[in-house]
């Protein structure tokens, strides 16, 4: 099977990968799916959360100036954010808050892709 055979869209089974050939006719999102290691066991492509660009936004906007100020910088490791603060007494109050901030994450992003939220310290 080749893989002008999944020009109209379709996913290739894993196993007819081929690192070495890429077709001009197969899907860009296929491309980016296998290179990103995104398609679970069956070839599926997995199930992806909102980008860190759209969580970083949102987290500026809902910490507000003075929680943005003390944020170094927020990442997504799975379905988990993460927030590293410069001060570890903010990030102590705030892991109790993080279920709440969480939710206002979903809610500003649209998804109930994240199920937690942690404050870190570096």
């Amino acid at each position: 099977m080749s893989f002008e055979d999944y020009a109209d869209g379709e996913q290739l089974p894993p196993e007819e990968f081929n690192l070495d050939v890429v077709s001009a006719t197969t899907p860009l999102s296929v491309e980016l799916a296998r290179v990103m290691g995104r398609l679970d066991p069956d070839g599926q492509m997995a199930q992806a959360g909102p980008s860190l660009g759209a969580v970083q936004r949102a987290w500026n906007e809902i910490a507000g100036a003075q929680l943005a100020e003390i944020t170094r910088s927020v990442y997504v490791r799975k379905d988990e954010v993460v927030v590293v603060l410069s001060s570890p007494l903010w990030a102590q109050e705030l892991n109790f808050l993080a279920a709440q901030y969480c939710e206002k994450l979903n809610a500003a992003l649209e998804t109930d892709a994240l199920k937690g939220l942690k404050f870190r310290v570096s």
